[in-house]
């Protein structure tokens, strides 16, 4: 099962990414910031993405997910992206604050800037690639919904971690970042082979 994860090459280039996000942590006085900064950026664009899709989409499985305990249907199904932007954009507003007052704004522009750019252009291939699949695919909405949240993880234990628990948000973060990156490959990856084999029926 884990070999159809490992046989994308995404696979690797994200781990890589990771990887060498530690690398420069280690190397650079203000990697640390850098890389949060841009994980923070990084989340920001999959949001905007996400609401974007939810608003946008037409074909998608139910299965199951509910609003305000009902069903969902195309009656209240628009109330939910807006529900997202909300409640997701509340999240990283605070992160914003918490982390501006607790690492600061002293970043490496340059390395900022690719990182996020590279990161926008990926984004934006998956999501014109997404919309096409849901010509013959139907993905399910749960998952679409709740799968950027994971990225939520690490920002709030690196916040409340060290107060709490007393580890270092470094290492907190660093472990959790690449662990969520992850894991929302595997769980988006494993909602395609999913909508797929649907569609094969």
């Amino acid at each position: 099962m884990f070999k159809r994860y490992t046989n994308n090459p995404f696979f690797w280039l994200l781990l890589l990414g990771n990887l060498y996000c530690i690398w420069y942590f280690s190397n650079y006085s203000n990697g640390f910031v850098t890389v949060v900064w841009i994980y923070w950026m990084q989340s920001i664009i999959i949001g905007l993405f996400n609401f974007i899709d939810l608003l946008t989409i037409k074909q998608y499985d139910a299965a199951g997910f509910k609003v305000n305990e009902q069903p969902l249907t195309e009656k209240n199904k628009g109330c939910l992206p807006w529900f997202f932007l909300l409640h997701y954009g509340m999240f990283h507003f605070v992160y914003m604050i918490f982390l501006g007052v607790q690492l600061g704004f002293g970043v490496d522009r340059l390395f900022l800037l690719v990182g996020v750019g590279a990161f926008l252009l990926e984004a934006l291939m998956a999501f014109i690639r997404r919309k096409q699949a849901e010509e013959t695919l139907r993905f399910n909405m749960g998952g679409l919904f709740f799968l950027p949240y994971l990225r939520v993880v690490p920002m709030h234990l690196m916040i409340m971690g060290p107060a709490f628990l007393g580890w270092q948000p470094s290492v907190i973060f660093l472990v959790l970042k690449t662990i969520a990156d992850m894991l929302s490959f595997m769980i988006y990856q494993r909602m395609w082979d999913k909508a797929v084999q649907a569609a094969q029926k």
